[in-house]
């Protein structure tokens, strides 16, 4: 009789020797659950075991990540504070090494960048030259099936300009060129930077572009690469304009500034640090309504980042290319955000213009 009880208890105690597949599932989902965890019981480890390549795409920490599909309100205002903050200097940082400085050590680029050098340093050198010069050389690397050439001409030639005029200052920093000589060569670029620009508004469309006001503090007489920039702006579908700080008590100028979809801060001479805070602050008066993002960019502003940080500046960036993509950053993430509902008499004037940009 004892030996029959016995028997009978380790019946009902001994598990069964083996399961269905399914069955192994239903229970490795079970105690997964139990646990709290995503990482699956040790008999469950050989069914659930997956090839050595797949197991970097696995998160084994924090796992209540994976509960969440949707950021709150406190995390997406997290995000956007690091893509506005040191991502976008970060991007802006990127940008600038691939491209601009690329350009000049890329050997498809090297004759052309000499070849404009030589032409905007000759004497008697004429705009018509310089025009009939970089449409060769673009037209010619079109030919060698140069993609970045080929997907906007006008924009490779606004960035050979620029890798001349940096060319130019490092040869007046380290006395392999004279005063008068970089000063003439400024001269023709900054006029072949408002010819590009008036190449590149031919060819614009007609629909609403953003736009991007680049202004200068009193007193700054180095404004070559603000033209640059703004043209660089045009040739990639943006409005641009160029205005120094004393312009702005007039209304149109005002009114644009207003208006913009961004602000670019061209600071070159560090001796004009207090007319730069007072530039500054005069951009924050006249946008605190739109409160559009401001970008500063120049010799000077790379020395003084924290300065301009202090003040508001949204990024600081080492080139006229890095300047646009960021630009073109900020823009397209204010059309994706989620704009409140507009309120008062300017309402329906409101409505329309968030309608236009988000087409």
């Amino acid at each position: 009789m004892l030996s029959a009880l016995t028997c009978a208890s380790k019946a009902r105690t001994r598990r069964p020797q083996s399961l269905p597949p399914f069955r192994k599932a239903r229970e490795a989902d079970r105690k997964v659950r139990m646990n709290g965890t995503i990482e699956p019981p040790v008999e469950a480890a050989h069914a659930r075991s997956t090839p050595a390549a797949a197991e970097n795409f696995f998160v084994r920490c924090n796992a209540q990540m994976l509960k969440s599909s949707r950021l709150n309100r406190g995390e997406r205002a997290t995000l956007r504070s690091l893509i506005q903050g040191p991502v976008a200097a970060m991007t802006a940082e990127h940008f600038s090494g691939l491209l601009d400085t690329g350009l000049e050590n890329n050997d498809h680029y090297k004759d052309a960048i000499a070849g404009l050098k030589k032409r905007v340093l000759a004497p008697g050198t004429r705009i018509a030259d310089l025009l009939a010069f970089l449409d060769t050389a673009i037209r010619l690397r079109v030919m060698t099936g140069e993609e970045g050439a080929a997907r906007s001409p006008t924009a490779v030639k606004v960035l050979l300009a620029e890798a001349v005029a940096r060319q130019l200052g490092k040869d007046w920093t380290s006395d392999r060129a004279s005063f008068i000589d970089v000063s003439i060569a400024s001269s023709r670029l900054q006029e072949l930077a408002q010819a590009l620009t008036r190449e590149a508004s031919v060819k614009a469309g007609r629909w609403r572009a953003p736009l991007a006001a680049i202004v200068l503090p009193r007193g700054e007489q180095h404004s070559l690469m603000c033209y640059l920039t703004g043209a660089l702006f045009q040739t990639l579908g943006w409005q641009q304009q160029v205005v120094p700080h004393e312009s702005f008590d007039q209304p149109k100028i005002a009114e644009m500034i207003a208006r913009a979809d961004v602000v670019c801060v061209g600071w070159s001479n560090m001796r004009l640090k207090s007319d730069v805070q007072k530039l500054i602050a005069d951009i924050k008066l006249n946008t605190q309504e739109k409160a559009p993002p401001v970008i500063a960019g120049g010799v000077a502003a790379l020395d003084f980042v924290d300065f301009l940080v202090g003040m508001g500046t949204n990024c600081v960036c080492d080139s006229a290319y890095s300047a646009v993509k960021i630009s073109e950053n900020y823009y397209n993430l204010g059309k994706t955000s989620h704009f409140p509902a507009p309120m008062g008499d300017n309402a329906d004037k409101k409505t329309s213009r968030i309608d236009r940009q988000s087409q």
